[in-house]
């Protein structure tokens, strides 16, 4: 299921403009697959993200669900920005 070669390719085909110049001079069949290809690619790329940052940073997430998770987590960045000498807090 993971399929790095095969993304790489995909990468390369948009890198090297195979891809824009295949939309430009194809039939509408064509151009109607690339446009449904991209938005599916879009749309994984968004459910990748959302996966991405529960398994990375899960404990953190997890934290951030409960009204008490969030208050801490705020409390630790403002400390962490006190203990750096930011006066304004961690927005600046």
């Amino acid at each position: 299921m993971l399929d790095i070669d095969y993304l790489k390719r995909v990468e390369s085909y948009f890198a090297s403009g195979d891809c824009a110049f295949e939309f430009e001079h194809g039939e509408e069949e064509r151009r109607l697959a690339i446009i449904e290809f991209l938005e599916t690619l879009m749309d994984l790329g968004e459910l990748a993200d959302v996966l991405a940052t529960k398994l990375i940073f899960k404990d953190a997430y997890a934290s951030l669900t409960s009204e008490e998770g969030v208050d801490a987590a705020l409390e630790a960045e403002g400390g962490a920005a006190a203990e750096n000498g930011d006066k304004d807090g961690p927005q600046g």
